[in-house]
């Protein structure tokens, strides 16, 4: 297989991943993904009984049912935790318990169970505690509610710290538990809170309307669409067009979603889902998530939450440009490190990410408040960030995350220092690396080969996501016509090009700052995903566009 590496107009270096002219089109996707021979990895609903304390775990909730004994889930604020919550509470209901949920607030209460929260749930006199997408390095809170007489079940996947797994828990649900059986381990929170409803309802028709909810978890929070995550993201979907949920609908309908897939989750559903736990109430969205009939409060969350959702993307844009105004783009730093006290905690891991992706660089991108600071951390795989900032956490007041994402407070007292510290940590690991932009595509795709049927040999290959990307293709030579910017900011690039003697349709999001640079042009190459779009009922072939340059002469 050979790698041709090309230059884009935008600056990235394009990477052919295969150019071997033996193997069709689509055989270069499935070589490309080690798929060429069968799959021989396995892709069904694991046993959950294979967790290691599952069978303690049933035990003591069917114990709290039958004695009508108060039990809480406690969940995350972000869409894996939220739909986590619901699948639980869900089938407790459905299941006679006496069940009610929390969620943390991102700005009142940060991340994760606090002692807080222990306090006034053994006050409300709970025998039963549940977490969902947290817990694991909550040891100190669970042994506080342990001795105050609650009993806690956690069901989490983050890293398992090195010391201090909550040893009062009675019991922990963990794909990555050493000590477990259990098969797959990249389940995400609602993957295992799905596995905990298979067991506590292991009839098929019971459990599998959840199936939605476990695969809108497993696509926002980035699971690797492998084994049993692909199982349930494929089911998931399968499911979400006629969703049982009345709430889910409701997003869907205002998401004006007609064609379901993955990417339809992550950019349209989770994002509007995120928006509550980002910049608003994460119950809104729970509650929205949980409602069983058709009712004028449906409505009324659903409207809330859309214009939250709205809120929050002309935020994020904002916030970005402030952000890039920030910066020296003729000398960029090794680290991105900017703060503001403009900037909503909720959204700066967003523009963390957007800039590490644009600039090919690790990107810190802080709130202030005036004493301290909070910051969300997004990285590249050249650059550890969690071990950067681990070396430097006397520093710091708090901090956690992994390899590409964290986050830490800090005093504004040791603002200077610290950065001074993680731009010589920076220097020294990337000074010798290539930080421009790269864009990896699966391999050039002849016009003839764009078509309806075409799309539908590669949809066999679906969910894409992580871990299974969705095919990316050149075609050289393109006319592009009508060029146009759309969107409520102008942020997006469409026009239409022939292909085939047929008007086909492209759209590139947030690319509309280059539709000068492409009407100068009569002639480009382009690199896209090939989709069917659906309008007014009607099935269209589309490229979404991801970059372009002038065709050579």
């Amino acid at each position: 297989m050979a790698n041709t590496e090309i230059m884009s107009v935008l600056g990235k270096k394009w990477i052919i991943k295969n150019s071997d002219e033996s193997k069709n089109t689509f055989d270069k996707i499935l070589e490309n993904r080690g798929l060429l021979d069968d799959d021989k990895e396995e892709k069904t609903l694991h046993d959950p009984f294979l967790f290691k304390d599952m069978n303690r775990v049933i035990a003591r909730i069917k114990e709290a049912i039958d004695k009508k004994e108060r039990v809480v889930v406690f969940g995350d604020y972000d869409v894996d935790g939220i739909t986590g919550t619901a699948i639980l509470v869900h089938v407790l209901k459905k299941l006679g318990a006496n069940v009610s949920y929390r969620l943390p607030h991102r700005v009142d209460d940060g991340y994760g169970l606090s002692e807080k929260f222990i306090d006034e749930l053994t006050g409300l006199d709970v025998k039963l505690l549940i977490t969902t997408d947290c817990g694991i390095s909550c040891e100190k809170e669970i042994a506080k509610a342990a001795k105050q007489g609650m009993e806690t079940i956690v069901t989490d996947h983050h890293t398992i710290p090195e010391k201090g797994v909550p040893s009062k828990a009675i019991g922990i649900l963990h794909p990555k538990d050493p000590k477990s059986q259990y098969p797959f381990k990249g389940l995400t929170g609602a993957g295992v809170a799905l596995k905990l409803a298979q067991a506590l309802m292991p009839a098929e028709e019971s459990f599998s309307p959840l199936i939605d909810l476990a695969a809108l978890g497993t696509v926002a929070d980035l699971g690797s669409l492998k084994g049993e995550n692909w199982y349930i993201v494929k089911k998931g979907l399968e499911n979400l067009m006629n969703t049982k949920w009345v709430g889910l609908k409701k997003i869907m309908e205002l998401a004006d979603i007609k064609e379901m897939s993955s990417s339809s989750i992550g950019y349209r559903i989770a994002p509007r889902i995120n928006a509550a736990g980002r910049i608003g109430n994460p119950y809104l969205a729970l509650s929205l998530l949980l409602q069983e009939e058709v009712s004028e409060k449906v409505n009324k969350l659903g409207d809330e939450l859309e214009a939250l959702n709205t809120k929050r993307k002309e935020m994020t844009f904002e916030a970005q440009n402030q952000a890039e105004l920030l910066i020296d783009k003729n000398n960029l730093p090794y680290i991105i490190m900017v703060e503001s006290p403009d900037w909503h905690v909720g959204i700066i891991g967003l523009i963390a990410g957007r800039m590490a992706e644009k600039y090919m660089r690790p990107s810190i991108i802080m709130q202030d408040f005036g004493d301290t600071l909070v910051a969300s951390a997004r990285s590249r795989d050249s650059f550890d960030i969690i071990e950067a900032i681990t070396k430097h956490k006397d520093l710091l007041i708090s901090f956690g995350g992994h390899a590409q994402a964290a986050g830490f407070n800090l005093k504004k007292a040791n603002l200077q220092k610290f950065k001074r510290a993680i731009e010589k940590e920076a220097k020294a690991k990337l000074k010798n690396k290539n930080l421009k932009p790269t864009l990896e595509i699966d391999c050039r795709i002849d016009s003839k080969e764009i078509s309806m049927n075409f799309i539908k040999e590669l949809n066999k290959l679906s969910p894409f996501g992580i871990g299974n990307t969705q095919p990316v293709f050149i075609l050289s030579g393109i006319e592009p016509q009508f060029i146009q910017q759309v969107g409520k900011e102008k942020q997006h690039l469409k026009f239409s090009t022939r292909i085939n003697d047929k008007e086909i349709s492209t759209i590139a999001f947030r690319m509309g700052e280059f539709a000068d640079e492409m009407r100068r042009h009569r002639k480009i190459d382009v690199v896209f995903h090939l989709e069917k779009n659906v309008w007014r009922y009607k099935e269209q072939l589309q490229l979404q566009m991801l970059d372009f340059r002038k065709t050579s002469d």
